[in-house]
C-alpha cells in the first residue's frame, strides 16, 4: 500500500537556525500512535496539502495562488510523484527570489512521503555543487533528511546508508558529517531526529541495535535531538537506557547536557529545581555542569555558590571545575580559599585548575604557595597542575614537583605527563631520567613514541577534557 502521509514542517522558511538536525518545537500537540505508526496527519483541500502551523485565525485555505500554481504542476491524484518532486526540486533552483525558495520548499516537505522522499533527498543533493538555495544547501538537506525521517524513518535510514555506501563504492567523497554516526553522519542525525520526534521508541530500537559504539553514540544524538522536541521525560528515559560505552559516563554527560539546555529554557529557577530531581550520578555530572555555566554567564559568584551546596558529590567535580578554571585565571587564591568548601573529587578538581592557571601567570608564586601546602589529595592535584604547566618551561623543576605527589597512580601519570614535555626538549636528560624511574615498557613508549590526539567532547564541561 502507498504510503501518502503528510508531515508537518515547522519554521521552513527559518532553514539557517537549522544546524546538526535540530527543528523548531511545533507548536501543534505532539503526534502520537493515533496518527498512525508515529506519523502525523495533515489536512488536505483541493487536492493540495495545507497546514495548520501557516493558517490565520480559522480559515485553512492558505495556500497563496502563486503557491498554489506551483503545486498544481506537480500533485496528482493528491501527492506529489517521485518524478514530480525531481521536476519541483530542479524548478527550486532556477528561482531566483530566496523567500519565494524556501515557500516552495516547504510546501515539497509538506508533501514529502515515504514514495518520492528518496527522490527528493537525491535531487536536492545534484544541487549542492553551486548552492541554487545558497550556501551549499547544508540546511535544506538537512530539513529535508529530518522530514524523510518523520515519514518513514527505518526506511530512510536504509536508503541513506545505500547511498553512502554506493558513492563509496565509486570512489566518491562522502566525508559529510562523519563526526556524527558513521556514513552521511549529519544527514543520517537529521534522519534520526525526524524519526524520534514521531517514534522514540522506533528510533530507540534502532541506535540499540548498532554494534559500532562510535556510530551508536552519534546515532544517540540524533536521536536525542528529536524526543527533546517533545519535552524531556522520554529523552531522559532514552539517555537512562543507554549502555555504558569506553568513553565511561562523558557521552551521557553530553546528552544530559542537551536536555539540561532544554529544561533552561523554562527558567533558570525551574532548571535548578529540576537538578535536584536527577538522582542518577551518571546523569546529575552532565545537569550540574551544564546549570552552572549558565550561571556563570552572568553571575560567577553565584555560580560557586550554588555548586558548593554540592560541593560532596563526585557528580560536581566536572561543574567546579569549569568554574575554577574560568576563575583561576583572574584570582587563583580566591580559588583555592572558595574550594575549602568543597570535598573529595570537586576540591581536587579546583585545586589542580587554580594552581595550573597560577603556574602559568606567575610559577615563582604559584610554587611558593605549593610549599606551604600540607599532604592531601588536593594538595596532590595541585602539584599535578602545576607540574604539568612548568613542564613546559621547566621540565627538570616539574619533574621534581612530581616526585612529591603521595598518590601512586597520579604520580606516575603526572611524571609520564611531564616527561613527554621533557622529552621533547632533551631527550637525552629524559632517557637518563627513564633508566631510574621504574617505569613500565608500555609507560616509556607513551613518552618515547609520537601519539595522536583525537579531540572529543567530554561531556563534563570541564576544559580539559578530565583524567
Amino acid at each position: 500500500m502507498k504510503n501518502s502521509t503528510i508531515i508537518p514542517v515547522f519554521a521552513v522558511t527559518a532553514a539557517a537556525a537549522f544546524g546538526l538536525g535540530w527543528v523548531a518545537r511545533p507548536d501543534v500537540p505532539k503526534a502520537g500512535k493515533e496518527a498512525g505508526s508515529g506519523q502525523v496527519q495533515r489536512e488536505r483541500k483541493g487536492g493540495l496539502t495545507t497546514g495548520s502551523g501557516r493558517s490565520s485565525g480559522g480559515d485553512q485555505s492558505v495556500v497563496s495562488n502563486e503557491e498554489r500554481e506551483f503545486l498544481s504542476r506537480y500533485v496528482v491524484g493528491g501527492e506529489i510523484g517521485a518524478e514530480e518532486m525531481k521536476a519541483a526540486i530542479k524548478e527550486i533552483s532556477e528561482t531566483n527570489d530566496p523567500l519565494v525558495k524556501q515557500k516552495l520548499f516547504a510546501l515539497l516537505l509538506e508533501n514529502l512521503t515515504a514514495e518520492n522522499a528518496k527522490d527528493a533527498y537525491i535531487a536536492l543533493q545534484e544541487t549542492r555543487r553551486g548552492g541554487p538555495f545558497g550556501g551549499g544547501n547544508e540546511d535544506e538537506i538537512r530539513l529535508l533528511a529530518n522530514a524523510w525521517g518523520r515519514v518513514d524513518g527505518a526506511g530512510a535510514v536504509a536508503a541513506l546508508k545505500e547511498i553512502a555506501a554506493a558513492r563509496e563504492e565509486e570512489g566518491g567523497d562522502d566525508r559529510r558529517g562523519r563526526g556524527r554516526g558513521g556514513r552521511g553522519g549529519g544527514e543520517l542525525s537529521s534522519v534520526l531526529a525526524g524519526w524520534a520526534t514521531v517514534d522514540g521508541a522506533a528510533a530507540s530500537a534502532y541506535v540499540n541495535g548498532i554494534e559500532d559504539e562510535r556510530e551508536m553514540r552519534g546515532a544517540a544524538y540524533g536521536v536525542l535531538q528529536g524526543m527533546l522536541v517533545n519535552g524531556v521525560d522520554e529523552a531522559m528515559s532514552f539517555v537512562q537506557g543507554l549502555p555504558t560505552t569506553e568513553d565511561g559516563d562523558r557521552s551521557k554527560g553530553m546528552y544530559m547536557a542537551m536536555i539540561t539546555g532544554e529544561m533552561l529554557e523554562q527558567g533558570l529557577d525551574q532548571a535548578k529545581g529540576w537538578a535536584d530531581t536527577v538522582k542518577d550520578e551518571n546523569l546529575r555530572t552532565g545537569v550540574l555542569a551544564r546549570v552552572t555555566m549558565e550561571i556563570m554567564k552572568d553571575d560567577r559568584s553565584g555560580a560557586a555558590d550554588w555548586i558548593a551546596k554540592y560541593g560532596d558529590e563526585d557528580a560536581a567535580a566536572p561543574a567546579v571545575s569549569r568554574l575554577a578554571d574560568s576563575w583561576s585565571r583572574e584570582d587563583p587564591k580566591a580559588v583555592m580559599d572558595w574550594a575549602e568548601k568543597l570535598s573529595g573529587k570537586s576540591k581536587a578538581e579546583a585545586y589542580e585548575q587554580a594552581m595550573e592557571s597560577w603556574a602559568r601567570e606567575d610559577p615563582e608564586a604559584a610554587g611558593e604557595h605549593l610549599a606551604t601546602l600540607k599532604a592531601s589529595p588536593e594538595r596532590d592535584a595541585a602539584v599535578e597542575g602545576y607540574a604539568t604547566r612548568v613542564s613546559r618551561d621547566d621540565p627538570s623543576a616539574a619533574m621534581e614537583w612530581a616526585g612529591t605527589i603521595a598518590n601512586d597512580d597520579l604520580r606516575q601519570e603526572t611524571q609520564i605527563d611531564v616527561a613527554r614535555d621533557w622529552y621533547r626538549n632533551d631527550k637525552a636528560a629524559t632517557e637518563a631520567w627513564i633508566q631510574s624511574s621504574g617505569l613500565s615498557e608500555e609507560a616509556v613508549k607513551s613518552i618515547t613514541e609520537p601519539r595522536r590526539d583525537f579531540g572529543d567532547f567530554d561531556g563534563r564541561g570541564g576544559p580539559r577534557g578530565g583524567r
